[in-house]
Parts: structure tokens; C-alpha cells; sequence
């Protein structure tokens, strides 16, 4: 099984935040064990280290991104993906349309996201960490 992990899932899990969705915990613990693939869009990386540096100096965020792609494909942003998003008017955010068109390209099952009612649109279902939790 592919997922693709939002942005948003990504920071919420790295800085614990306050809104981190229940379940993100037991989903990393999954994805690190290897019972599923997990991928990343190419552009939440620079999102996570403009996110995360006002945070953890440069060596400990390089070092917390290494260790993501030791567990995590990164899907790539490309020509087609960024004109087929830009072609497309369901969606009210660019990036979420983003996201859902690197799902499709990497045929991920699910785009696991904090923000489900942002991927009303999208071709590749959304689901909540917990959601996701429940499936497996």
C-alpha cells in the first residue's frame, strides 16, 4: 500500500504540535517499521526546513531530514504534475492540488492529511492519521 503524507502531517509529527491529529504517532510507527510505503511531495521538503528552522539549528535539521528519507520516497514536482494542478479549479489551495496530483503520479491509496476538507476534490481519497489507523 502508498500513501502520500501531507505537509502538514509531516510538522505536526517533527514538532509535536498542539493540533497533531490523534493517530500520527502510531502512523509514523508504522511507516518506520516498513509495513507500508510512504512518500512525500518534493516541495513539502523545503516547506519542513522553512517551517522547522526557527526551531532546530541547520546541523539538527539536516540530520532530521536525512532520517526522513531513510523511511519516506519523495514523489517529484514536475512539469505535468504543476500544469495538470494549474489546469484544475476544484480546489480553493494550489499546494493541496499539488499534493493530490503527486499522489496520483506515485499511485498512492490515500492522502494522509490533518486537513481532510482541503482534498474534497481530489482524485486520491483523504484520510485523517486516525482514520488511516482504523484501516489497518
Amino acid at each position: 500500500m502508498e500513501l502520500l503524507i501531507d505537509t502538514n502531517v509531516i510538522i505536526d509529527y517533527f514538532t509535536n504540535r498542539e493540533q497533531k491529529s490523534a493517530g500520527t504517532d502510531a502512523l509514523f510507527e508504522y511507516i518506520y517499521s516498513g509495513k507500508i510505503s510512504a512518500y512525500i511531495a518534493a516541495h513539502t521538503v523545503p516547506t519542513i526546513w522553512y517551517v522547522l528552522r526557527k526551531t532546530l539549528a541547520p546541523a539538527e535539521l539536516r540530520n532530521l531530514l536525512r532520517a526522513l528519507f531513510s523511511c519516506f520516497t519523495v514523489s517529484p514536482v514536475g512539469k505535468n504534475e504543476l500544469l495538470t494542478a494549474l489546469d484544475r479549479d476544484d480546489f480553493s489551495d494550489f499546494e493541496d492540488c499539488v499534493q493530490d496530483e503527486c499522489a496520483s503520479s506515485v499511485h498512492a491509496q490515500y492522502i494522509i492529511t490533518r486537513n481532510k476538507k482541503d482534498f474534497a476534490h481530489s482524485k486520491i481519497p483523504a484520510l485523517l492519521p486516525v482514520e488511516f489507523m482504523r484501516l489497518m
